[in-house]
């Protein structure tokens, strides 16, 4: 409080929110669907951060602005939040409101080079009993996030359809088009979560873990147990909607991963037909037919 400064409730969520990977080479092809992307060393972008502080010295909060001129990146060191220095460089001053003595001032910063993560160093259970949502080969829930309302119907979203060849004559209505296969392009899928823990420790903990696995080389794999269905994907960015410590020491964060399916053409389930005797059921060859039995919900 040397300068009578401090971040307000509930405004380090930016803080806190991994960067963006940087723009990855990747090739489409007309015939195949998705895409190829290298993923051989993936690289994260500057990291934005948006700061909302009150100070309560309209006096002191010039000291605090004069420092700040004094070269371009300081540390800053956030006690609530974590012992980590932040290391950090002025970009731009938004808004400035004072009344006799107190104020508010929000500020904007770049992390040019964002720290790695670093692995899971927690032990034990994470207190989740939510479970379906595997990324490679691990529930969500062993990270401590619960998954949140829409993230199903992100999963089952459908890619977007790839164009294929269409002609339009002028002396006929409407268009030829080339349908004899339909490809699909990457879509991106948003994962909605909550990671709640008791301590700042933990939570940063299980935040960085996650973040380690998601950032790694190469693709990752994602598996939702319902439909039993995998995912090729890859990391893209996340948003931290809401980020708060609390009293006692807990902390609440709501956020949102978006990963890149570079491979998800919609699948239905197929079965084999088999009689009471374990005998598999095979029709004529002379009169061939197709059995559709659809899945019941109950």
């Amino acid at each position: 409080m040397r300068w009578g400064v401090f971040v307000e409730q509930g405004g380090y969520k930016s803080l806190v929110q991994w960067p963006s990977f940087k723009k990855l080479d990747s090739t489409e092809w007309a015939e195949v669907d998705g895409e190829e992307v290298d993923l051989t060393a993936p690289k994260l972008d500057a990291h934005a951060v948006s700061l909302q502080f009150c100070f309560i010295d309209k006096q002191r909060v010039e000291d605090f602005f004069a420092t700040l001129a004094d070269g371009a990146i300081h540390g800053f060191v956030f006690v609530e939040v974590s012992n980590r220095t932040f290391y950090l460089r002025m970009t731009s001053n938004g808004s400035f409101s004072s009344h006799i003595k107190m104020g508010k001032l929000s500020l904007s910063f770049s992390e040019d080079k964002p720290p790695r993560a670093f692995p899971l160093s927690m032990t034990g259970q994470s207190g989740v009993t939510q479970r379906g949502y595997e990324l490679d080969g691990t529930d969500l829930s062993q990270y401590g996030c619960w998954v949140l309302e829409g993230t199903d119907d992100e999963i089952r979203k459908m890619p977007a359809v790839r164009a294929n060849l269409s002609v339009s004559a002028r002396d006929e209505d409407g268009v030829h088009y080339d349908g004899e296969e339909v490809s699909f392009k990457s879509k991106d899928m948003q994962l909605k979560l909550l990671l709640h823990t008791d301590t700042v420790m933990d939570f940063w903990s299980r935040w960085s873990g996650l973040f380690y696995v998601l950032t790694k080389p190469e693709h990752r794999t994602f598996r939702f147990v319902e439909t039993d269905i995998t995912l090729e994907c890859h990391y893209k960015s996340c948003s931290v909607s809401k980020f708060d410590v609390l009293r006692n020491g807990h902390t609440w964060c709501e956020f949102s991963i978006t990963l890149t399916c570079t491979d998800c053409r919609p699948q239905g389930n197929w079965g084999l037909l088999a009689a009471e005797s374990d005998d598999w059921i095979v029709t004529e060859d002379s009169q061939a037919s197709r059995i559709i039995i659809h899945k019941s919900m109950n």
